[in-house]
């Protein structure tokens, strides 16, 4: 055999050897490839009304001491004070609303009439008011991550501390909510548990406790009422944020002394607006519209900037306050609704536009996310596929897993193991049979040993 002939052969073998093996992933990756599992079955979505980012973050780097359940959030979860709130309005109700619905207030310039939720009021609303004849008239039903969550059979509850809340009681009642259509009936009543009254802490302890809510919206009043009363940079609004950190605490206690809660509960933290001297109704100052976003729970980057972790889908604004149509969304009190969805392995709410799609992430990212989506999945192994047998200068986005510069079958094993696992769901992962995994270990053998000529 010529060498020419020799070569032809051998390049012709191991193209063959990375088919085989490729196809042998494809069929073993299969059953992870048809799930989708949550990362959690349980999310604790916490308002704090009229937290302020900068003046929490300010707090913190001062006196950690006296903040030791918002340090948790900073060294064990994902976070930033620098989110923002809706981008005209920056009142209470209406960004609870937008929270809830992943909806902006109000219609945003170019955007359809269909878009926003359209509810202004911060007032208690009358006994017949909904936001579905109080808000947009382009829209018959609001749908909110309550519909949602209990649509696919999870527990809800909705623990607040202003009567202004009553508006999401009358919107989503037996009466009012839209009928349900996934899976089985679980009736139009989309909120199971609800209390509505300013000490009700100790009570959503307890009842959380005893039900293990699945998606739990729990509001506080307090920093609101006192930066109302005695201003926004006052110690009396300092000593307020310290008592919400104690709150929070007892808020972990709980979910780490519960067998079912522990290591089974993300806990979302953001506010609804800040706060400049004694109110918070001009949109445009930056003091009002600053808020923080904090995430805690098993699978959350520790330690992380929500920024950092989200380079290709938001962008931190700085002072600023970006409208809805600006390239570069910064994050948004709005994201909240389909995060905690996302986290509990649902889709989004149905006519949203803030994190329609998902896409902001808490969790690190995986070495075989390629093409850096913040899942694993088989554009990846077409990126790994195309990028084999490089041994010189390979970086991620060639396939290369384990940072050694080339693109190997140990790299598709890494793939193999992180298949199927997005930034969220990072517990779903659907190991192989040992067996198997010997059988991909000396398949890949050979692709190992035989390197490019440099």
């Amino acid at each position: 055999m010529s060498l020419q002939s020799c070569g032809n052969y051998l390049i012709k073998s191991r193209a063959l050897l990375c088919r085989t093996l490729v196809a042998l992933q494809l069929c073993l990756g299969l059953t992870s490839w048809s799930q989708s599992a949550a990362a959690v079955q349980h999310v604790i979505h916490i308002s704090i009304d009229g937290l302020r980012g900068d003046l929490l973050e300010a707090n913190i780097n001062a006196s950690p001491l006296d903040h030791p359940n918002f340090i948790r959030f900073v060294n064990e979860g994902a976070t930033t004070f620098n989110a923002r709130t809706d981008y005209t309005n920056t009142r209470t109700v209406p960004n609870h609303t937008t929270m809830l619905t992943g909806r902006p207030v109000d219609q945003p310039n170019g955007a359809p009439s269909t878009i926003h939720h359209g509810y202004t009021s911060n007032a208690i609303p009358p006994p017949s008011v909904t936001l579905h004849n109080a808000g947009n008239p382009s829209v018959s039903y609001v749908a909110s991550a309550f519909d949602v969550a209990h649509d696919n059979g999870l527990s809800t509850a909705l623990y607040a501390t202003k009567n202004v809340f009553s508006i999401f009681l009358q919107s989503y009642a037996a009466e009012t909510g839209a009928p349900d259509i996934t899976g089985s009936d679980d009736g139009r009543d989309k909120i199971d548990v609800h209390l509505i009254s300013p000490t009700m802490h100790a009570t959503f302890l307890s009842d959380l406790t005893a039900n293990e809510y699945n998606y739990a919206f729990v509001h506080y009043f307090h920093p609101d009422g006192v930066g109302h009363n005695s201003g926004w940079e006052s110690e009396a609004w300092n000593d307020i944020v310290e008592l919400m950190d104690d709150y929070v605490g007892e808020i972990f206690d709980v979910v780490e002394t519960n067998a079912n809660l522990v290591d089974d509960t993300i806990v979302i933290l953001t506010a609804d607006h800040g706060g400049k001297g004694m109110g918070h109704g001009t949109a445009s100052d930056p003091e009002n519209y600053t808020i923080p976003l904090l995430v805690w729970g098993p699978g959350v980057a520790p330690g992380a900037d929500l920024y950092a972790l989200n380079p290709t889908t938001r962008l931190d604004p700085g002072a600023g306050r970006p409208s809805y149509g600006t390239a570069g969304q910064p994050i948004r009190n709005g994201d909240t609704a389909n995060l905690a969805l996302q986290i509990l392995g649902l889709g989004p709410v149905e006519g949203s536009t803030i994190n329609a799609n998902q896409d902001l992430f808490v969790a690190s990212a995986f070495a075989a996310d390629f093409d850096a989506d913040q899942i694993v999945d088989f554009r990846d192994l077409r990126i790994w596929e195309e990028g084999y047998s490089r041994d010189f200068g390979a970086t991620k986005a060639d396939g290369d897993s384990d940072g050694d510069g080339s693109v190997s079958g140990l790299d598709l094993l890494v793939w193999q193991r992180e298949h199927g696992l997005s930034l969220v769901a990072t517990m779903t992962s659907v190991p192989e049979p040992h067996s198997t995994r010997a059988l991909l270990i000396a398949i890949a053998y050979p692709f190992t040993m035989r390197r490019r000529p440099r």
